[in-house]
């Protein structure tokens, strides 16, 4: 597939723009649903933690409440003396403290007072009057172990119905008991308790320490909650986590030992998000078969004048460098069709030029062919002549000759590139020819590193230096050295000229620096050398001269050598 698309700009293009269209739509859309759930979200968790907080304040309003009655109750010596003695004389006065104590909440309980028996005497309803309570277990022994508090307990009336039943010793002034202040709180009291602080669609339960269902209204009717929330404890997970796509949030209210539960449909059920990204689907459907529409005519139009291009390309490869494109456009690709119009026609006349100069070029190496008749029949005399002075026993005329043909052979060779242990042994052949000449007054030495031996340099680019310091720096002088060293340095191959001469001028210096062929009188071997190298590697190499502190000149060659100890490709051999 990546294959196919890349063989055609004009599908590159179409995928591009499918990409750039589609993508960014789908991946924003994501993003969104997802920041809008989170936010909702949050919201949402606000709203249900400030309605758990409310039911939780709700009730611990009302059980502060129970707390206040029963203190004011249990400590009061008339309803003490009244329970003890079961005297109904002042019947009217109990009911008047009960109906006191519990002016503040008695819509939301039953109020009852118990003798110690356990049998109900006085009562703010009516069904409970005359009931008994067993005082050897359940909550009125509880509370009889403890007088000062005020304890509370799940039951079961009569009836089967489940109630949450508050209980606490009638003492009065003493620490003994005389009978019980209950108060009673049935699924009634709860509804009234609890109404306004929750929707048709919440749920709200009620739970004992044990996780037991105490009461129950709407989404949270039934025992199931108290189950799932027991089973969750005990397995150690959270008792928050989602239930039935609904939201759990448990309150402890306060030291009561009991649990509010409110549970409130998820804000966002599996419906709700499938329903999201359905949309979202549908939107980038519409966005793909729209953008396919609009990139298929992009495409096209940026296309079209590719293909002209390539159909012009191929003319060339054929060969017909006489093509030309029309193209009526102002953008790049009418650029680009301008610049290869402009390029097929230098082609065209390099081609021409290219011809032309091959065809000097064949005329010159004919020239040269012939030119090298005289030195072949120079070279072949100097030799007769070696021969002849060998014969006469005439040694300097036959080391001059052999000398001089050695150089002469090597100046005329094809070859452009030498050894410098080659060039090297022909310095020294040359040095020998000037040493007979001037009566061995100067010394020549040379020292070359192993690892330059081997270096191919352009030939007879050392001799012209050496024959500079014989002839303008040792002219003078009745005795001299020259001295010649090669070594590598940072990936160059230095080769340097000395000798302990007259010196060489500031003047001298200025001119070579200026590399101007006009102005080397008498150097005109120092400007072929430089020439030579700059032509071969660039204008950042070649030769510099310097005068030495101690008398004297010393000429530095400098040449690229690469990685393998060679020398760097010719700017002839590059192009």
């Amino acid at each position: 597939m990546k294959n196919f698309i890349q063989r055609s700009f004009r599908r590159e293009l179409l995928v591009s723009f499918l990409a750039v269209s589609v993508l960014p739509l789908i991946v924003c859309c994501v993003f969104l649903i997802q920041m809008f759930k989170v936010k909702v979200g949050r919201d949402f968790e606000k709203k249900n933690m400030e309605l758990a907080g409310a039911v939780e304040q709700q009730l611990m309003t009302l059980f502060d409440a129970y707390h206040d009655a029963a203190k004011k109750l249990c400590t009061d010596p008339l309803v003490a003396e009244a329970l003890e003695k079961e005297s109904f004389g002042k019947k009217n006065e109990v009911y008047r403290s009960l109906y006191g104590a519990t002016a503040a909440c008695r819509e939301m309980a039953g109020f009852h007072l118990y003798n110690a028996d356990g049998s109900c005497l006085y009562s703010t309803g009516n069904r409970t009057y005359g009931q008994t309570l067993p005082v050897y277990w359940g909550i009125l022994r509880e509370a009889h172990a403890h007088p000062n508090d005020l304890i509370i307990r799940s039951d079961l009336e009569i009836g089967g119905d489940e109630v949450l039943r508050f209980a606490r010793a009638v003492t009065g002034n003493s620490e003994e008991c005389s009978g019980y202040f209950v108060v009673t709180m049935t699924a009634e009291h709860f509804a009234k308790a609890l109404s306004g602080t929750y929707s048709g669609q919440d749920g709200i339960c009620i739970l004992n320490g044990f996780l037991e269902t105490v009461y129950s209204v709407g989404t949270a009717s039934g025992e199931t909650v108290g189950d799932v929330l027991r089973s969750r404890f005990l397995q150690g997970e959270s008792l928050t986590e989602v239930w039935n796509n609904n939201s759990i949030y448990v309150s402890k209210l306060g030291n009561t030992g009991l649990y509010s539960v409110l549970i409130r449909p998820h804000v966002f059920t599996s419906d709700t998000t499938r329903s999201m990204y359905t949309v979202l689907l549908f939107m980038a459907a519409g966005s793909f078969l729209l953008s396919v529409g609009v990139a298929i005519g992009i495409s096209s139009f940026l296309s079209k004048p590719i293909h002209v291009l390539h159909d012009a390309m191929d003319e060339v490869q054929e060969g017909n460098l006489d093509t030309h494109v029309d193209m009526e456009r102002q953008d790049e690709f009418g650029e680009l069709a301008e610049n290869f119009n402009i390029m097929t026609k230098r082609i065209s006349s390099y081609m021409e030029e290219r011809v032309r100069r091959e065809k000097e070029l064949n005329e010159t190496q004919i020239a040269m062919m012939q030119s090298q008749l005289n030195p072949h029949f120079l070279y072949n005399t100097l030799d007769t002549m070696k021969w002849v002075a060998k014969a006469n026993h005439i040694p300097e005329i036959a080391t001059l000759a052999a000398k001089l043909a050695k150089i002469l052979r090597t100046s005329i060779s094809s070859a452009q590139f030498i050894t410098l242990q080659e060039e090297m042994t022909l310095v020294e052949s040359y040095a020998k020819i000037q040493k007979i000449r001037f009566n061995g007054k100067f010394d020549f030495r040379y020292e070359i590193a192993p690892e330059t031996e081997e270096i191919l340099v352009p030939k007879l680019i050392v001799q012209p230096i050496v024959e500079n310091a014989v002839i303008h720096g040792l002219a003078d002088a009745d005795e001299g050295h020259i001295f010649v060293r090669a070594y590598l340095e940072r990936k160059e191959l230095v080769i340097e000229v000395s000798d302990d001469g007259c010196g060489i001028s500031d003047e001298v210096i200025r001119r070579l620096g200026n590399r101007d062929k006009e102005q080397k009188n008498g150097h005109i071997g120092f400007y072929n050398v430089d020439t030579i190298i700059r032509l071969h590697y660039g204008k950042d190499y070649g030769l510099r001269a310097e005068r030495l502190p101690a008398g004297g000149t010393k000429v530095t060659i400098r040449i690229p050598v690469n990685g393998s100890g060679q020398p760097a490709p010719s700017m002839e051999n590059r192009s």
